[in-house]
């Protein structure tokens, strides 16, 4: 998958930075889904959502030393405007990537999807939801995909901005999540 993945040429993103990519997925039970990569100096050792970022260091503290999560985001390059700085990615990025994301589920087959904002939550859900993508989509993936189940949350780095006195309380929320699906997930 991680092969398949870093080939990827669907838009022209990887002109940009070549995808970021967690590949640690063995034994994984929960996966993270940012919106995009960042610009990273190392793209083979650097990885999605770490805990150099509000982010990842909100995530790090609700994984607490387990090692069952893999990170990813649905768009996988760094989506740069003309004067190299990090922007949103358009719907088309999205759309592009979104097979690359659908493969890491049907590869990984966890038992969460935490979809993390609403622009990755709205993006993904329809799109899971859509009529076209049921109609040409085989029944073992639709089956993969509905054993898994997606959770819309709140963007980590929202919190950490401006809900800072609830990261707490966030963070109980998303690790109750995880304990009341993941057997052997305990929570400190």
């Amino acid at each position: 998958m991680i092969d398949m993945l870093r080939k990827c040429s669907n838009c022209n993103l990887c002109h940009n930075q070549a995808p970021l990519l967690d590949t640690n997925y063995s034994n994984t039970c929960v996966i993270w889904v940012g919106l995009s990569a960042k610009i990273v100096k190392d793209i083979k050792n650097e990885r999605p959502l770490e805990n150099n970022t509000n982010t990842g260091k909100i995530i790090e503290k609700i994984e607490a030393n387990h090692d069952c999560f893999y990170k990813t985001n649905l768009v996988k390059c760094a989506p740069l405007d003309e004067n190299n700085k990090l922007r949103y990615p358009n719907k088309d990025e999205m759309n592009f990537c979104f097979d690359n994301l659908l493969l890491e589920f049907i590869t990984i087959k966890p038992k969460i999807v935490f979809l993390l904002g609403s622009k990755v939550s709205n993006f993904v859900l329809n799109k899971l939801k859509s009529k076209k993508f049921k109609k040409e989509t085989n029944q073992e993936i639709v089956d993969i995909l509905e054993s898994i189940e997606f959770h819309n949350i709140y963007h980590p780095s929202y919190i950490a901005v401006y809900k800072r006195k609830e990261e707490n309380s966030y963070i109980q929320k998303v690790q109750s999540i995880i304990s009341s699906k993941v057997e052997l997930y305990n929570v400190y």
